[in-house]
């Protein structure tokens, strides 16, 4: 404001001394050099105020012409000439103003310039600040070598790493020559390519070739990356490397890997199926257990939907409802107690299952693993000692009503005897006597019967039980397909005993073979034995497997029958009368199985 008044003060007393001036000389004839003092207001005008400048500077000149017309004879010369000089004034004032303005706008481009100069050197000093901050206190090691892969620098964190106090001694180490750079890794830093890897670095090897006084030994493991800096042309001036040991995180990777290797080892030898998945119930784990129950291979399994594998269709909505809820919760009514379900099989094939499922977070996700154990021979284990107690309890009933009526039998004949003659008393006591036999055969029956169902069905080798049979020398035994193994009571070697005993009571004399075969059919397994005797008429058939009939006891048969059944075999007479009998044991799919080779 102060410097305003000041230039406007000179600008007054400028214009005011030349209009003096020009008044003084005008008076005393004077009219040649006295109009060059108005240059003196008209440049400072238009110097300081542009447009305004050549604005005052035409006011000026407007003055001056008064005064000539008031002071001179204006004559057209004298009043030509000043008209000239006005437009001299106005012209120079034009000229001043627009080199001033152009001045100004350099000055102000200039101070510009400068400033942006400044604000970049403030910049660029506090980018390198904040880049030597992140240089010296970076916690991964960093090298710098030069074109011939020497270091030049190292930061802290390098030197460090190094085992080393100061920079001179590590400068000038050579990277080409260090012992712990794979020989793959420095062909590809000769071609000009980055390198990335990991890989031990032993201080034993810098210790015996003194390549730099190391404080540290032993063995590390390194990440390094390892980056060729290359100058505008493209060529290579040095190479950049960052180094960060990871020797901790690699004991940890090899305790996970030794810890998953344990638990998969584990899994897999696991008698029970083991399946994990993920918090969509994708299919993460499946052990050979599971691959063995469900029929699909680890591949077949691995990122499957687990419902689709093995959940029957009918259950799979709400299956799929209860898993969407436990991805959010970790929770559900199947979740962390054990359950019976059914399962289905590759084949569509369905089996009762216990399963534990147990839940996992991971990750900030719900997984689950799940326990399952195929319970099917326990099923059919409980029915079958259900299916024995039944029979059992039928069989006291009957054996003792049969018991009772051989006792009223025998007492009555008993009373017979005492009021009857001499010579039919003989009679009665031979009635007495069968009886009595009777008796002791039903209490016999008894003893074999109460065994079936009482111990758990298993798989029994149908090989051994028929090479076990004592076939007499006279007759031969033929097999064929027996290499098999059958679900079923473990008194089954006494139904093909029974069987033997049948074809040496009832087979006749001529009887000289016996045949048992086994082959496959609709799925089912059929065992047939098969002799050359007189067979079975077609009017016993359907008696053979009754209790009581036949010519001994009545009993073989129809135990053979009961102990089949216990796991829901059956047992058929389905011989020619007169070429021999054949009985067809049909084992259904599912209780059977190929013996394993040994």
């Amino acid at each position: 404001m102060k410097q305003s008044s000041i230039q406007l003060g000179i600008l007054a007393l400028s214009s005011l001394a030349a209009i003096a001036v020009t008044i003084v000389c005008l008076v005393s004839d004077i009219t040649i050099v006295f109009p060059h003092i108005f240059y003196i207001p008209i440049v400072y005008a238009a110097y300081y105020y542009l447009r305004r400048g050549v604005a005052i500077s035409a006011g000026l000149g407007a003055i001056y012409l008064a005064l000539v017309a008031l002071l001179t004879p204006a004559t057209p010369e004298i009043v030509f000439a000043a008209v000239i000089r006005v437009v001299v004034f106005l012209a120079i004032a034009a000229i001043v103003a627009n080199l001033a303005a152009r001045l100004r706008a350099a000055v102000a481009a200039e101070c510009e310039e400068q400033e942006r100069l400044q604000e970049l050197n403030r910049e660029v000093r506090s980018r390198e600040r904040w880049y030597r901050a992140i240089y010296e206190q970076s916690p991964i090691a960093i090298g710098v070598y030069n074109a011939e892969g020497r270091l030049t620098h190292a930061n802290p964190a390098a030197l460090d790493l190094m085992g080393v106090k100061d920079l001179d001694s590590l400068r000038g180490f050579p990277l080409f020559e260090d012992p712990n750079l794979p020989e793959d890794k420095k062909r590809q830093l000769m071609e000009g390519r980055t390198t990335h890897y990991q890989a031990q670095f032993d201080f034993e090897k810098v210790r015996s070739r003194n390549l730099y006084p190391t404080s540290r030994s032993g063995v590390i493991w390194l990440d390094r990356l390892i980056t060729p800096i290359r100058d505008d042309g493209d060529s290579i001036i040095g190479y950049l490397v960052h180094a960060y040991e990871i020797t901790e995180r690699k004991k940890a990777e090899d305790a996970l890997r030794e810890s998953e290797e344990m638990f998969r080892t584990v899994a897999q030898s696991a008698y029970d199926a083991i399946v994990m998945i993920d918090s969509e119930g994708r299919v993460t784990f499946w052990n050979m257990a599971a691959v063995k129950m469900f029929g699909y291979s680890e591949e077949e399994a691995r990122g499957r939907p687990v419902h689709d594998l093995i959940a029957p269709e009918y259950v799979q909505e709400a299956a799929e409802a209860g898993l969407r809820n436990f991805a959010i919760t970790g929770t559900g009514p199947v979740i962390g107690r054990p359950l019976e379900r059914t399962a289905r099989r590759k084949d569509g094939g369905v089996f009762p299952v216990e399963l534990t499922i147990s839940p996992v977070l991971t990750g900030g996700a719900w997984h689950a693993v799940a326990v399952i154990r195929d319970v099917s021979e326990r099923k059919e284990a409980e029915a079958a000692l259900r299916k024995a107690h039944r029979q059992l309890q039928i069989l006291t009933g009957i054996t003792r009503h049969d018991i009772l009526n051989s006792i009223t039998a025998a007492d009555g004949y008993m009373e017979l005897y005492k009021d009857a003659d001499p010579a039919d008393r003989e009679a009665y006591l031979e009635k007495v006597h069968l009886a009595i036999h009777k008796i002791q055969r039903q209490i016999e029956f008894t003893r074999q019967y109460e065994a079936i169902g009482t111990l758990e069905p298993g798989w029994q080798s149908l090989e051994t039980i028929i090479r076990g049979l004592e076939v007499p020398p006279s007759i031969s035994l033929q097999t064929s397909g027996i290499k098999r193994e059958i679900y079923a009571d473990p008194m089954l070697k006494q139904v093909f005993e029974n069987l033997l005993d049948n074809t040496q009571r009832h087979g006749g004399a001529g009887v000289s073979r016996i045949t048992v075969t086994a082959e496959v059919s609709d799925g089912d397994l059929l065992v047939t034995w098969e002799d050359d005797g007189v067979g079975v008429s077609e009017a016993d058939k359907k008696r053979i497997f009754e209790r009581g009939f036949g010519k001994h006891t009545g009993l073989g048969l129809f135990l053979s029958r009961e102990i089949l059944a216990l796991t829901g075999i059956t047992i058929t007479e389905t011989g020619i009368p007169g070429r021999g009998a054949r009985f067809v044991i049909r084992v259904p799919y599912g209780k059977w199985r190929d013996a394993e080779e040994e």
